[in-house]
């Protein structure tokens, strides 16, 4: 089942999804299941988690993803957390060949922010600006966190050319 919220930041190698089976209160074990598969089925070996939870990591493993984990958190501590989410993306994407996809809990502003790093993280954009337009186009919400946590990600980041194998 093909799911209602995600891109393709680079296609059929860098995707940003919520998470599989849905967030919160309206996640569906089936509606995971059949999401899993229809990743699988695009190409997706590799699936790095930006929830503060481990919830679905061992379903994922169980269901032969590789799995990452790497939690996003509230406050202070939200750019240093986006910056490492990046930096596990590249390394995932460096190492291996096949596709990867990123996700949080729901499509809201942490979701607009990792899809806005990982474009100027991996070069995919020419600054925080063009990111954030990005973001808009790809129909997430750029509000007030979103900004907060990319505005100083350009000026600290030197652009990696992304692996598109």
């Amino acid at each position: 089942m093909e799911p209602t919220t995600y891109t393709w930041l680079i296609p059929h190698r860098l995707a940003i999804a919520e998470r599989p089976g849905g967030g919160g209160r309206s996640h569906r074990v089936a509606r995971r299941i059949a999401e899993q598969d229809w990743w699988w089925e695009q190409g997706v070996r590799t699936i790095i988690s930006g929830m503060t939870s481990r919830h679905g990591l061992l379903e994922y493993a169980l269901a032969g993803f590789a799995v990452r984990w790497r939690p996003l958190s509230e406050g202070t501590d939200g750019r240093a957390a986006l910056e490492d989410l990046a930096d596990e993306v590249a390394d995932a994407m460096e190492h291996s060949d096949d596709a990867v996809l990123v996700h949080c809990n729901r499509p809201g502003e942490w979701l607009a922010a990792v899809d806005a790093a990982l474009r100027i993280r991996l070069g995919l954009c020419a600054g925080v600006a063009d990111a954030l337009e990005a973001v808009e186009r790809d129909g997430l919400p750029v509000g007030s966190i979103t900004v907060g946590l990319v505005s100083a990600l350009g000026e600290d980041q030197q652009p990696q050319r992304a692996a598109t194998r």
